[in-house]
């Protein structure tokens, strides 16, 4: 599965910020209709959205948006998101597999009424409530469309009354987690709040929990952490060549009819020599 490292928020009305992400490291630019939208400013957004959506994708970048969680908004918000150039949809407060299959439905038919590329359109799903986590496996396999799933720390903590702290997302975000790989999509997060803009080099020891724990990718909402993030899942020259090594001894022993061998004084069995085959896709 190829991943998306990095993920940048951008509130869909702010011309200067913008314009300011285009430049940036970020793999994906995420024009915010929702939380970092003002309800005043949302139509003017809309309007202006299918030109942001082409300058996104002129500066080589993946062109998300992030719609609104209100059915009436939600309409709205895709009608003008749907356009050439979209490649993904994130979806706020995700609480039922049917929340996912009806946007499908609405997309496939506003892609038909288009003319745009069938099922081009991807989704990243935001689990930000209590209520969502009995029904995660089916919402992470609800549709095709899903590349990859992340609980919203800032809300779900609200909803259950805690505090964004690592102890009190440890459970929600592996329980996220395990659902997106049981339905083979990417598996987006870090135990920590995203609200909480700290320095660099404390992000990355956050980082390094999250891709240890099993994460790919990471969304944010300041630039000065996506070199960080990029950095953190960007396999290093150092591992490649090892994992390198792992695949091209084990294969070997496989044909000498070995299951299990020392490399470089590591055990490496079929769960190591797949691990390195995966950190190899990654690069």
């Amino acid at each position: 599965m190829k991943i998306i490292r990095s993920f940048l928020f951008v509130p869909a009305a702010n011309e200067r910020l913008l314009q300011s992400a285009l430049d940036k490291t970020s793999d994906a630019v995420i024009l915010d209709l929702e939380d970092g939208t003002h309800p005043s400013l949302r139509a003017q957004a809309r309007e202006c959205l299918a030109e942001s959506i082409a300058r996104v994708k002129a500066s080589d970048k993946i062109a998300a948006v992030r719609i609104n969680g209100d059915w009436l908004t939600t309409v709205v918000d895709l009608q003008a998101a749907v356009v050439r150039g979209l490649d993904l949809l994130v979806l706020p407060k995700v609480e039922h597999p049917r929340d996912v299959q009806i946007i499908d439905q609405m997309v496939t038919d506003l892609e038909n009424r288009g003319d745009l590329p069938p099922r081009h359109i991807r989704f990243l799903l935001q689990i930000e409530s209590a209520q969502a986590l009995p029904r995660l496996h089916e919402i992470a396999s609800a549709s095709s469309r899903t590349m990859g799933m992340m609980l919203g720390s800032e809300d779900y903590s609200l909803d259950c009354g805690s505090l964004p702290t690592p102890d009190a997302l440890l459970y929600p975000s592996m329980a996220v987690l395990t659902a997106a790989r049981a339905a083979r999509i990417q598996p987006i997060g870090f135990l920590a709040s995203i609200a909480d803009l700290g320095s660099v080099d404390a992000f990355r020891q956050v980082l390094e929990r999250a891709r240890t724990l099993g994460f790919r990718g990471a969304v944010i909402v300041h630039p000065k952490f996506l070199d960080a993030v990029n950095k953190a899942y960007t396999p290093s020259p150092e591992a490649l060549a090892q994992a390198q090594r792992i695949v091209t001894d084990f294969e070997a022993a496989l044909a000498r009819g070995e299951g299990a061998i020392k490399v470089e004084g590591v055990m490496v069995d079929k769960p190591v020599y797949r691990r390195a085959l995966d950190l190899i896709a990654q690069a």
